[in-house]
């Protein structure tokens, strides 16, 4: 078994956090573990080359870093170090695999493909079969306090808290409008279409409309097209942050919002929100120690979990998120989550006065969520599914 790991620094802030949580995880179960900070890519390139030999080690990263742009990592005839040594590259991409397409024509000899949510791993097994799958590896949580000495409810600051960007939907009309008016009408009618049925994976949902505008469209017409619309992800998940936070906002609940945008959120009571736009990931975990309640509205996973679920259940507070098909799998209501439904957007107000109205049931809900997460979801028990289910075997 390969017993040396090389994880990626220096690039995206969340997925350098996330990398740095793996390898304590890796450490743990008896790994030698190797940080290449793309900051200082050619010194880090040096210490990679005596460090990683061939067949004892494996590239662990996040959204291809390491992999295609890091020039110190290949040599003078274009073989990057990980073909050459014969490393297998395990890729965890955090979006929709549709993000990256080009990235996948490309990629390492030995390549495996993690995703975080079941409908992704289905998109590559349709769209590229060619490739290995890894496994289905949700994202995982990180704890402050993990002997769970974390705040009780009655010394929490804030009651509830949103960890995550805000983009208006007018700064998509130049994505929307770039074809002219038919194509224009195609995209908004896919938007209207996802945000009356949000229980429909997006990609899904954009080849149904490719296959009624263009009737005989190709399985490889599909695959190109489908990329070409990844504005519509970010649209309707913003859209839905959107409402749901000014849902409440306008019902007179402050809602403390970690992250950018949300000065540009269109609300009658704009004052209800306290904004912090400037935190990193380890700010935004400080930030749910000291909530009672978190808001989660998931990005477009909706056989997945996104971190932030795993985050405010490790850090004792009490999540309130929209559904998916894995959360619903894995996560009891008023035992250790609320759910709310975003086609009902209407009940929220009620849903959180009841909830922080119900000290008790917070509590008893807190202790359950704290306990579950930091058991079973946590970037540990990644590391340790990620070692089981596919690493031993490389």
């Amino acid at each position: 078994m390969r017993h040396k790991i090389v994880l990626m620094t220096g690039g995206t802030e969340t997925l350098e956090f996330f990398s740095l949580q793996l390898k304590k995880g890796f450490e743990a179960l008896g790994y030698k573990t190797f940080l290449f900070d793309q900051t200082t890519e050619e010194e880090s390139a040096e210490k990679l080359y005596d460090f990683a030999t061939a067949y004892d080690t494996i590239l662990v990263t996040f959204n291809f870093d390491g992999i295609h742009y890091e020039t110190s990592l290949f040599n003078m005839n274009g073989v990057s170090i990980w073909d050459e040594r014969k490393i297998p590259c395990v890729n965890i991409a955090v979006d929709h695999p549709y993000f990256y397409p080009e990235l996948f024509d490309i990629h390492p000899d030995i390549f495996y493909e993690v995703s975080i949510d079941r409908y992704h791993d289905r998109y590559m097994k349709r769209f590229y079969p060619e490739l290995m799958s890894g496994t289905f590896l949700p994202l995982g949580g990180t704890s402050l306090s993990p002997n769970g000495d974390y705040k009780k409810m009655a010394d929490r600051k804030y009651d509830i808290c949103f960890t995550g960007n805000y983009t208006p939907p007018e700064v998509f009309d130049d994505a929307i409008n770039r074809l002219g008016d038919e194509y224009a009408m195609f995209y908004l009618e896919i938007i209207h279409d996802l945000i009356t049925n949000p229980d429909k994976p997006d990609d899904l949902t954009m080849e149904k409309h490719l296959k009624k505008a263009i009737p005989g469209i190709t399985h490889e017409e599909v695959k190109t097209a489908i990329p070409n619309m990844i504005f519509i992800d970010t649209y309707v998940r913003c859209y839905f942050r959107g409402e749901v936070i000014k849902t409440l906002a306008d019902a007179g609940f402050k809602i403390h919002c970690v992250g950018k945008g949300y000065d540009k959120l269109r609300c009658k009571h704009p004052e209800n929100l306290d904004m912090n736009p400037d935190e990193l990931s380890y700010g935004c975990l400080e930030a749910l120690a000291n909530s009672r309640l978190s808001l989660n509205v998931m990005p477009w996973f909706k056989d997945g979990a996104h971190d932030r679920i795993f985050n405010s259940m490790c850090n004792g507070a009490v999540c309130i998120t929209d559904h998916s098909k894995y959360l619903d799998e894995i996560l009891t209501p008023d035992e250790n989550i609320i759910f709310y439904d975003l086609k009902q957007l209407d009940k929220l107000p009620e849903i959180f006065e009841n909830a922080l109205n119900d000290t008790d049931k917070l509590e008893r809900i807190q202790k359950n969520a704290f306990n579950f997460a930091n058991r079973e979801h946590t970037w540990y028990a990644r590391a340790k599914q990620l070692h089981n289910e596919l690493l031993k075997f490389l």
